[in-house]
């Protein structure tokens, strides 16, 4: 999602996160959010020894400064938290789908393209990543 698309240009970096509300997704909300899980807050993505800081708000939505990114989340069932990620900047967006693991406070799972430009059919593979709670919201 957000971390292969940066590649070595930003290695050790620190991508900060900013609410993000573009005026097309202000009223999205997910299909659903199962009971005891609110996603509100500072995140840590991590993924390839990368780290990055997210805020996201109580329907799981947010942004990263990367490439004018945002991501939206669709549903949270069953602990499966799944979504969409979306670049303007680099017209470039995808799926992502993660495991939370019992105490809903960390995740793993992985990220695809569905666009990059015009070519919706994309065969460049995503990856795997990580998301676990920042209480602190201190930045990685």
């Amino acid at each position: 999602m957000i971390i292969v698309l940066l590649g070595g240009a930003l290695s050790g970096c620190q991508l900060l996160a900013r609410v993000y509300r573009p005026a097309d997704i202000t009223d999205r909300r997910p299909e659903k959010i199962e009971p005891g899980f609110n996603p509100a807050g500072a995140w840590i993505y991590e993924e390839r020894g990368m780290r990055f800081s997210l805020e996201l708000d109580e329907q799981g939505n947010g942004a990263y400064e990367w490439k004018d990114g945002f991501f939206l989340t669709t549903s949270v069932t069953q602990r499966r938290w799944r979504g969409t990620w979306h670049q303007p900047g680099n017209d470039r967006e995808g799926g992502f789908e993660v495991q939370l693991v019992d105490d809903r406070e960390s995740a793993k799972g992985h990220w695809w393209y569905t666009r990059i430009g015009d070519d919706r059919s994309p065969q460049r593979p995503g990856g795997t990543f990580t998301l676990s709670r920042n209480p602190t919201g201190v930045k990685p």
